[in-house]
Protein backbone atom coordinates (compact mmCIF):
# COMPACT_ATOMS: atom_id res chain seq x y z
CA UNK A 1 0.00 0.00 0.00
CA UNK A 2 1.44 3.37 -1.02
CA UNK A 3 2.15 5.95 1.64
CA UNK A 4 0.30 9.31 1.80
CA UNK A 5 3.55 11.07 0.95
CA UNK A 6 3.98 9.02 -2.20
CA UNK A 7 0.37 9.66 -3.19
CA UNK A 8 0.82 13.40 -2.69
CA UNK A 9 3.96 13.34 -4.81
CA UNK A 10 2.08 11.64 -7.63
CA UNK A 11 -0.76 14.16 -7.45
CA UNK A 12 1.49 17.21 -7.33
CA UNK A 13 1.11 19.48 -10.36
CA UNK A 14 4.10 19.29 -12.70
CA UNK A 15 5.42 22.67 -13.90
CA UNK A 16 6.14 21.24 -17.33
CA UNK A 17 2.44 21.37 -18.16
CA UNK A 18 2.65 25.17 -17.95
CA UNK A 19 5.23 24.96 -20.74
CA UNK A 20 2.77 22.87 -22.74
CA UNK A 21 0.05 25.45 -22.04
CA UNK A 22 2.37 28.16 -23.34
CA UNK A 23 2.98 26.09 -26.47
CA UNK A 24 -0.78 25.71 -26.96
CA UNK A 25 -1.52 29.43 -26.49
CA UNK A 26 1.33 30.39 -28.83
CA UNK A 27 -0.24 28.21 -31.49
CA UNK A 28 -3.65 29.77 -30.93
CA UNK A 29 -2.54 33.40 -30.98
CA UNK A 30 0.49 33.17 -33.26
CA UNK A 31 -0.79 31.04 -36.11
CA UNK A 32 -4.32 32.33 -35.58
CA UNK A 33 -3.36 35.94 -36.23
CA UNK A 34 -0.53 35.55 -38.75
CA UNK A 35 -1.78 32.59 -40.78
CA UNK A 36 -5.42 31.57 -40.35
CA UNK A 37 -7.00 34.92 -39.58
CA UNK A 38 -4.79 36.79 -42.04
CA UNK A 39 -6.35 34.97 -45.01
CA UNK A 40 -9.76 36.48 -44.27
CA UNK A 41 -8.35 40.02 -44.32
CA UNK A 42 -6.86 39.76 -47.82
CA UNK A 43 -10.00 40.62 -49.82
CA UNK A 44 -11.29 43.57 -47.71
CA UNK A 45 -7.79 45.06 -47.48
CA UNK A 46 -7.32 44.65 -51.22
CA UNK A 47 -10.67 46.34 -51.93
CA UNK A 48 -10.07 49.37 -49.68
CA UNK A 49 -6.36 49.96 -50.26
CA UNK A 50 -6.46 49.20 -53.97
CA UNK A 51 -3.64 46.68 -53.68
CA UNK A 52 -3.44 43.40 -55.55
CA UNK A 53 -3.55 40.16 -53.61
CA UNK A 54 0.03 39.58 -54.64
CA UNK A 55 1.03 42.84 -52.95
CA UNK A 56 -0.76 41.91 -49.75
CA UNK A 57 0.75 38.42 -49.73
CA UNK A 58 4.25 39.70 -50.54
CA UNK A 59 4.95 40.38 -46.87
CA UNK A 60 4.75 36.63 -46.29
CA UNK A 61 7.84 36.18 -48.44
CA UNK A 62 9.87 38.79 -46.57
CA UNK A 63 8.61 37.71 -43.15
CA UNK A 64 9.56 34.12 -43.95
CA UNK A 65 13.13 35.20 -44.68
CA UNK A 66 13.29 37.39 -41.58
CA UNK A 67 11.80 34.82 -39.22
CA UNK A 68 14.11 32.15 -40.64
CA UNK A 69 17.13 34.28 -39.74
CA UNK A 70 15.82 35.14 -36.27
CA UNK A 71 14.95 31.55 -35.39
CA UNK A 72 18.60 30.56 -35.79
CA UNK A 73 19.55 33.04 -33.06
CA UNK A 74 16.55 32.68 -30.77
CA UNK A 75 16.54 28.87 -30.77
CA UNK A 76 20.08 28.92 -29.39
CA UNK A 77 18.98 31.28 -26.62
CA UNK A 78 16.31 28.79 -25.57
CA UNK A 79 19.11 26.43 -24.47
CA UNK A 80 20.38 29.09 -22.02
CA UNK A 81 18.96 29.33 -18.52
CA UNK A 82 17.84 32.96 -18.20
CA UNK A 83 16.72 33.73 -21.74
CA UNK A 84 13.44 31.84 -22.39
CA UNK A 85 11.10 34.08 -20.31
CA UNK A 86 12.78 37.22 -21.65
CA UNK A 87 12.54 36.15 -25.28
CA UNK A 88 8.97 34.93 -24.93
CA UNK A 89 7.66 38.00 -23.08
CA UNK A 90 9.25 40.59 -25.37
CA UNK A 91 8.17 38.68 -28.47
CA UNK A 92 4.60 38.34 -27.19
CA UNK A 93 4.26 42.08 -26.60
CA UNK A 94 5.79 42.92 -29.99
CA UNK A 95 3.52 40.43 -31.77
CA UNK A 96 0.34 41.78 -30.19
CA UNK A 97 1.26 45.41 -30.88
CA UNK A 98 2.29 44.67 -34.47
CA UNK A 99 -1.07 43.02 -35.19
CA UNK A 100 -2.92 45.98 -33.68
CA UNK A 101 -0.79 48.40 -35.71
CA UNK A 102 -2.00 46.82 -38.97
CA UNK A 103 -5.21 48.78 -38.41
CA UNK A 104 -3.27 51.98 -39.20
CA UNK A 105 -1.93 50.86 -42.58
CA UNK A 106 -2.38 53.26 -45.50
CA UNK A 107 0.97 52.90 -47.30
CA UNK A 108 3.00 49.85 -48.22
CA UNK A 109 6.00 50.88 -46.10
CA UNK A 110 3.76 50.89 -43.03
CA UNK A 111 2.42 47.48 -43.97
CA UNK A 112 5.97 46.18 -44.40
CA UNK A 113 7.12 47.63 -41.07
CA UNK A 114 4.23 46.25 -39.03
CA UNK A 115 3.92 42.88 -40.74
CA UNK A 116 7.52 41.98 -41.62
CA UNK A 117 9.81 43.77 -39.16
CA UNK A 118 7.72 43.94 -35.99
CA UNK A 119 5.51 40.99 -36.91
CA UNK A 120 8.56 38.90 -37.77
CA UNK A 121 10.22 39.66 -34.43
CA UNK A 122 7.04 38.78 -32.56
CA UNK A 123 6.18 35.66 -34.54
CA UNK A 124 9.72 34.25 -34.37
CA UNK A 125 9.66 34.34 -30.58
CA UNK A 126 5.99 33.91 -29.72
CA UNK A 127 4.61 31.96 -32.67
CA UNK A 128 5.16 28.56 -31.09
CA UNK A 129 8.32 27.37 -32.82
CA UNK A 130 10.60 28.12 -29.88
CA UNK A 131 8.46 25.96 -27.61
CA UNK A 132 9.57 23.04 -29.76
CA UNK A 133 13.00 23.55 -28.18
CA UNK A 134 11.56 23.67 -24.64
CA UNK A 135 8.98 20.89 -24.46
CA UNK A 136 11.55 18.09 -25.10
CA UNK A 137 13.53 19.30 -22.08
CA UNK A 138 10.53 18.90 -19.80
CA UNK A 139 9.21 15.59 -21.12
CA UNK A 140 10.86 12.34 -22.17
CA UNK A 141 8.46 9.43 -21.58
CA UNK A 142 5.42 11.70 -22.03
CA UNK A 143 6.91 13.68 -24.91
CA UNK A 144 4.46 12.46 -27.55
CA UNK A 145 1.48 13.37 -25.40
CA UNK A 146 2.96 16.76 -24.44
CA UNK A 147 3.68 17.72 -28.05
CA UNK A 148 0.23 16.52 -29.14
CA UNK A 149 -1.48 18.67 -26.49
CA UNK A 150 0.73 21.70 -27.13
CA UNK A 151 0.42 21.56 -30.90
CA UNK A 152 -3.37 21.57 -30.57
CA UNK A 153 -3.08 25.35 -30.31
CA UNK A 154 -2.53 25.61 -34.06
CA UNK A 155 -5.73 23.66 -34.65
CA UNK A 156 -7.65 25.86 -32.21
CA UNK A 157 -6.30 28.93 -33.99
CA UNK A 158 -7.46 27.54 -37.34
CA UNK A 159 -10.87 26.78 -35.85
CA UNK A 160 -11.46 30.11 -34.07
CA UNK A 161 -9.63 32.90 -35.89
CA UNK A 162 -11.07 32.70 -39.45
CA UNK A 163 -14.66 32.85 -38.17
CA UNK A 164 -13.74 35.45 -35.53
CA UNK A 165 -12.05 37.63 -38.16
CA UNK A 166 -14.98 37.29 -40.57
CA UNK A 167 -17.57 38.22 -37.92
CA UNK A 168 -15.51 41.16 -36.64
CA UNK A 169 -14.89 42.49 -40.16
CA UNK A 170 -18.62 42.32 -40.91
CA UNK A 171 -19.46 44.13 -37.67
CA UNK A 172 -16.73 46.79 -37.42
CA UNK A 173 -14.56 46.72 -40.55
CA UNK A 174 -11.13 45.22 -41.13
CA UNK A 175 -9.21 47.93 -39.27
CA UNK A 176 -11.04 47.43 -35.99
CA UNK A 177 -10.85 43.68 -36.53
CA UNK A 178 -7.04 43.85 -36.51
CA UNK A 179 -7.16 45.70 -33.17
CA UNK A 180 -9.45 43.06 -31.66
CA UNK A 181 -7.23 40.20 -32.81
CA UNK A 182 -4.11 42.00 -31.59
CA UNK A 183 -5.58 42.54 -28.12
CA UNK A 184 -6.61 38.88 -27.91
CA UNK A 185 -3.11 37.77 -28.90
CA UNK A 186 -1.54 40.08 -26.32
CA UNK A 187 -3.79 38.78 -23.54
CA UNK A 188 -3.22 35.12 -24.43
CA UNK A 189 0.55 35.28 -24.85
CA UNK A 190 2.02 37.72 -22.34
CA UNK A 191 1.03 36.26 -18.92
CA UNK A 192 2.15 32.71 -19.69
CA UNK A 193 5.42 33.99 -21.18
CA UNK A 194 6.46 35.35 -17.79
CA UNK A 195 6.25 31.81 -16.35
CA UNK A 196 8.38 30.05 -18.96
CA UNK A 197 11.52 28.31 -17.73
CA UNK A 198 14.23 26.51 -19.68
CA UNK A 199 14.24 23.07 -18.07
CA UNK A 200 12.97 21.18 -15.01
CA UNK A 201 16.47 21.10 -13.53
CA UNK A 202 16.35 24.91 -13.22
CA UNK A 203 13.52 24.44 -10.69
CA UNK A 204 14.98 21.38 -8.98
CA UNK A 205 12.67 19.02 -10.87
CA UNK A 206 13.13 16.03 -13.16
CA UNK A 207 11.61 15.40 -16.62
CA UNK A 208 8.02 14.10 -16.69
CA UNK A 209 7.53 15.19 -13.06
CA UNK A 210 9.29 12.13 -11.65
CA UNK A 211 10.67 12.10 -8.14
CA UNK A 212 14.26 10.99 -7.57
CA UNK A 213 13.00 7.62 -6.30
CA UNK A 214 10.76 7.14 -9.33
CA UNK A 215 13.57 8.07 -11.72
CA UNK A 216 15.94 5.62 -10.01
CA UNK A 217 13.37 2.81 -10.17
CA UNK A 218 12.62 3.54 -13.82
CA UNK A 219 16.31 3.52 -14.78
CA UNK A 220 16.77 0.20 -13.02
CA UNK A 221 13.76 -1.23 -14.84
CA UNK A 222 14.97 0.16 -18.18
CA UNK A 223 18.40 -1.37 -17.60
CA UNK A 224 16.81 -4.78 -16.98
CA UNK A 225 14.78 -4.49 -20.19
CA UNK A 226 17.77 -3.22 -22.19
CA UNK A 227 16.30 0.25 -22.82
CA UNK A 228 19.02 2.88 -23.24
CA UNK A 229 18.85 6.30 -21.58
CA UNK A 230 18.23 9.23 -23.91
CA UNK A 231 21.41 11.07 -24.86
CA UNK A 232 21.60 14.69 -26.01
CA UNK A 233 23.94 15.40 -28.91
CA UNK A 234 25.78 18.57 -29.84
CA UNK A 235 25.03 20.10 -33.28
CA UNK A 236 28.48 19.11 -34.53
CA UNK A 237 27.70 15.50 -33.61
CA UNK A 238 24.22 15.45 -35.11
CA UNK A 239 25.45 16.83 -38.43
CA UNK A 240 27.70 13.80 -38.83
CA UNK A 241 24.79 11.39 -38.88
CA UNK A 242 23.36 10.20 -42.16
CA UNK A 243 19.91 10.18 -40.55
CA UNK A 244 20.12 13.94 -39.93
CA UNK A 245 20.36 14.76 -43.60
CA UNK A 246 17.45 12.52 -44.54
CA UNK A 247 15.27 14.33 -41.99
CA UNK A 248 16.50 17.70 -43.30
CA UNK A 249 15.63 16.74 -46.87
CA UNK A 250 12.22 15.34 -45.90
CA UNK A 251 11.47 18.54 -43.94
CA UNK A 252 12.44 20.69 -46.92
CA UNK A 253 10.19 18.66 -49.22
CA UNK A 254 7.21 19.05 -46.88
CA UNK A 255 7.63 22.81 -46.26
CA UNK A 256 5.90 24.02 -49.47
CA UNK A 257 2.83 21.95 -48.63
CA UNK A 258 2.58 23.03 -45.01
CA UNK A 259 3.19 26.73 -45.61
CA UNK A 260 2.22 27.38 -49.21
CA UNK A 261 -1.15 25.65 -49.37
CA UNK A 262 -2.60 26.20 -45.91
CA UNK A 263 -1.83 29.93 -45.95
CA UNK A 264 -3.71 30.30 -49.24
CA UNK A 265 -6.87 28.31 -48.57
CA UNK A 266 -9.39 31.08 -47.86
CA UNK A 267 -8.24 33.22 -50.79
CA UNK A 268 -8.31 30.24 -53.15
CA UNK A 269 -11.85 29.30 -52.17
CA UNK A 270 -13.01 32.88 -52.71
CA UNK A 271 -11.35 32.86 -56.14
CA UNK A 272 -13.51 29.88 -57.22
CA UNK A 273 -16.77 31.47 -56.10
CA UNK A 274 -17.09 31.02 -52.33
CA UNK A 275 -18.18 33.98 -50.21
CA UNK A 276 -15.74 35.21 -47.57
CA UNK A 277 -17.90 33.67 -44.84
CA UNK A 278 -18.01 30.32 -46.63
CA UNK A 279 -14.24 30.34 -47.13
CA UNK A 280 -13.70 31.18 -43.45
CA UNK A 281 -16.07 28.38 -42.45
CA UNK A 282 -14.12 25.85 -44.54
CA UNK A 283 -10.86 26.85 -42.84
CA UNK A 284 -12.54 26.65 -39.43
CA UNK A 285 -13.80 23.17 -40.31
CA UNK A 286 -10.21 22.27 -41.11
CA UNK A 287 -9.20 23.50 -37.65
CA UNK A 288 -11.90 21.53 -35.85
CA UNK A 289 -10.98 18.31 -37.66
CA UNK A 290 -7.30 19.01 -37.00
CA UNK A 291 -7.98 19.28 -33.26
CA UNK A 292 -9.67 15.87 -33.22
CA UNK A 293 -6.93 14.33 -35.36
CA UNK A 294 -4.21 15.31 -32.90
CA UNK A 295 -5.89 13.27 -30.19
CA UNK A 296 -6.26 10.28 -32.51
CA UNK A 297 -2.71 10.40 -33.82
CA UNK A 298 -1.34 11.09 -30.34
CA UNK A 299 -2.80 7.72 -29.34
CA UNK A 300 -0.88 5.99 -32.15
CA UNK A 301 2.33 7.89 -31.40
CA UNK A 302 2.37 6.47 -27.87
CA UNK A 303 2.13 2.93 -29.27
CA UNK A 304 4.05 2.97 -32.55
CA UNK A 305 7.39 4.27 -33.78
CA UNK A 306 7.24 7.86 -35.01
CA UNK A 307 8.82 6.86 -38.33
CA UNK A 308 5.90 4.62 -39.30
CA UNK A 309 3.34 7.19 -38.17
CA UNK A 310 5.09 9.84 -40.29
CA UNK A 311 4.89 7.63 -43.38
CA UNK A 312 1.17 6.97 -42.92
CA UNK A 313 0.61 10.68 -42.30
CA UNK A 314 2.34 11.65 -45.54
CA UNK A 315 0.31 9.20 -47.59
CA UNK A 316 -3.04 10.28 -46.13
CA UNK A 317 -2.13 13.93 -46.53
CA UNK A 318 -1.35 13.39 -50.21
CA UNK A 319 -4.82 11.87 -50.67
CA UNK A 320 -6.44 14.80 -48.87
CA UNK A 321 -4.62 17.32 -51.07
CA UNK A 322 -5.68 15.51 -54.24
CA UNK A 323 -9.29 15.73 -53.03
CA UNK A 324 -8.97 19.53 -53.22
CA UNK A 325 -8.92 19.17 -57.01
CA UNK A 326 -12.59 18.16 -56.82
CA UNK A 327 -13.70 21.07 -54.62
CA UNK A 328 -16.14 23.35 -56.45
CA UNK A 329 -18.98 23.69 -53.93
CA UNK A 330 -19.19 24.70 -50.29
CA UNK A 331 -20.16 21.16 -49.26
CA UNK A 332 -17.06 19.70 -50.89
CA UNK A 333 -14.95 22.45 -49.38
CA UNK A 334 -16.23 21.56 -45.91
CA UNK A 335 -15.47 17.93 -46.71
CA UNK A 336 -11.92 18.87 -47.64
CA UNK A 337 -11.58 20.62 -44.30
CA UNK A 338 -12.98 17.62 -42.46
CA UNK A 339 -10.50 15.46 -44.36
CA UNK A 340 -7.96 16.90 -41.95
CA UNK A 341 -9.11 14.12 -39.61
CA UNK A 342 -6.80 11.79 -41.52
CA UNK A 343 -3.78 13.86 -40.69
CA UNK A 344 -1.45 14.70 -37.88
CA UNK A 345 0.54 17.90 -38.52
CA UNK A 346 3.79 17.06 -40.26
CA UNK A 347 5.64 19.75 -38.34
CA UNK A 348 4.90 18.08 -35.00
CA UNK A 349 5.94 14.66 -36.28
CA UNK A 350 9.19 16.19 -37.46
CA UNK A 351 9.73 17.59 -33.94
CA UNK A 352 9.41 14.07 -32.52
CA UNK A 353 11.87 12.82 -35.13
CA UNK A 354 14.38 15.51 -34.18
CA UNK A 355 14.08 14.95 -30.45
CA UNK A 356 14.33 11.19 -30.98
CA UNK A 357 17.58 11.86 -32.83
CA UNK A 358 19.21 14.64 -30.81
CA UNK A 359 17.75 14.31 -27.31
CA UNK A 360 16.55 17.10 -25.02
CA UNK A 361 18.87 19.91 -26.17
CA UNK A 362 17.24 20.52 -29.53
CA UNK A 363 17.34 24.33 -29.71
CA UNK A 364 20.59 24.65 -31.64
CA UNK A 365 20.10 21.41 -33.56
CA UNK A 366 16.63 22.38 -34.84
CA UNK A 367 17.99 25.43 -36.67
CA UNK A 368 19.58 23.15 -39.28
CA UNK A 369 16.43 22.31 -41.32
CA UNK A 370 14.82 25.72 -40.78
CA UNK A 371 17.35 27.41 -43.02
CA UNK A 372 16.75 25.10 -45.95
CA UNK A 373 13.07 24.45 -45.40
CA UNK A 374 12.18 28.12 -45.42
CA UNK A 375 14.05 28.68 -48.67
CA UNK A 376 11.96 25.95 -50.27
CA UNK A 377 8.76 27.52 -48.93
CA UNK A 378 9.53 30.83 -50.66
CA UNK A 379 8.58 29.35 -54.02
CA UNK A 380 4.94 29.24 -52.96
CA UNK A 381 5.08 32.78 -51.62
CA UNK A 382 6.25 34.02 -55.03
CA UNK A 383 3.48 32.14 -56.84
CA UNK A 384 0.49 33.41 -54.89
CA UNK A 385 -0.58 35.77 -57.67
CA UNK A 386 -1.21 32.80 -59.93
CA UNK A 387 -4.13 31.40 -57.95
CA UNK A 388 -5.60 29.69 -60.99
CA UNK A 389 -2.54 27.48 -61.18
CA UNK A 390 -3.33 25.92 -57.81
CA UNK A 391 -4.51 22.52 -59.14
CA UNK A 392 -1.12 21.72 -60.79
CA UNK A 393 0.59 22.78 -57.57
CA UNK A 394 -1.70 20.50 -55.59
CA UNK A 395 -0.52 17.59 -57.72
CA UNK A 396 3.10 18.58 -57.18
CA UNK A 397 2.48 18.89 -53.43
CA UNK A 398 1.05 15.38 -53.32
CA UNK A 399 4.09 14.01 -55.17
CA UNK A 400 6.41 15.89 -52.81
CA UNK A 401 4.70 14.38 -49.75
CA UNK A 402 5.05 10.89 -51.20
CA UNK A 403 8.75 11.57 -51.81
CA UNK A 404 9.10 12.76 -48.22
CA UNK A 405 7.42 9.58 -47.02
CA UNK A 406 10.01 7.59 -48.94
CA UNK A 407 12.78 9.34 -47.04
CA UNK A 408 11.13 8.66 -43.68
CA UNK A 409 10.58 5.00 -44.47
CA UNK A 410 14.16 4.34 -45.53
CA UNK A 411 15.81 1.82 -43.22
CA UNK A 412 19.34 2.31 -42.01
CA UNK A 413 21.71 -0.66 -41.74
CA UNK A 414 21.89 -2.27 -38.32
CA UNK A 415 24.64 -1.19 -35.96
CA UNK A 416 27.71 -3.35 -35.74
CA UNK A 417 27.96 -5.32 -32.49
CA UNK A 418 29.89 -3.47 -29.87
CA UNK A 419 29.74 -0.20 -31.76
CA UNK A 420 31.33 2.60 -29.80
CA UNK A 421 30.46 6.25 -29.48
CA UNK A 422 31.33 6.91 -33.09
CA UNK A 423 29.12 4.16 -34.45
CA UNK A 424 26.30 5.40 -36.63
CA UNK A 425 28.15 8.29 -38.21
CA UNK A 426 28.35 8.74 -41.97
CA UNK A 427 30.44 5.60 -42.32
CA UNK A 428 28.44 3.41 -39.97
CA UNK A 429 25.34 3.14 -37.89
CA UNK A 430 24.45 3.39 -34.25
CA UNK A 431 22.10 5.10 -31.85
CA UNK A 432 20.88 7.92 -34.07
CA UNK A 433 20.16 5.85 -37.20
CA UNK A 434 17.97 3.63 -35.03
CA UNK A 435 15.43 6.42 -35.48
CA UNK A 436 14.80 5.17 -38.99
CA UNK A 437 15.07 1.51 -38.13
CA UNK A 438 12.05 1.72 -35.79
Amino acid sequence: MSSPTAGAARRRFYYGWLIVLGYLLAGVAGSGAMLWGFQVFVTPMSDELGWSRGTIYSVTLFRTLFVGALIVLLARLMDKRRWPPVVMTVSSVVLGLSVMALSLVNAYWQYFLFSVVLGGIGFAGAGGQLYQALVPKWFVRLRGKAIAFGSAGTAIGAFVYPTLADMTIDAFGWRTAWVVIGVISLVLLTPISLLIRRSPEDLGLLPDGESAEQAHARRADDAQRGVAEEHSFRPSEVLRYRTTWFIVLATMLAAPTMIGLTSNWAVHFQSIGFTRTEAATVVSTYGAASLVSRLLWGYFLDRHHVRGVAVVHAGLTACTILFLLLVDTFARGAGAGAGRLSRHPAADLVELLWTHLSGRDTGRVRTVPDRGGRRRALRHCRERRRLRQLPPRLRRAARVLVAGAGLYVRRAPAAAPGGGADAGRLKGDGAAPALLVG
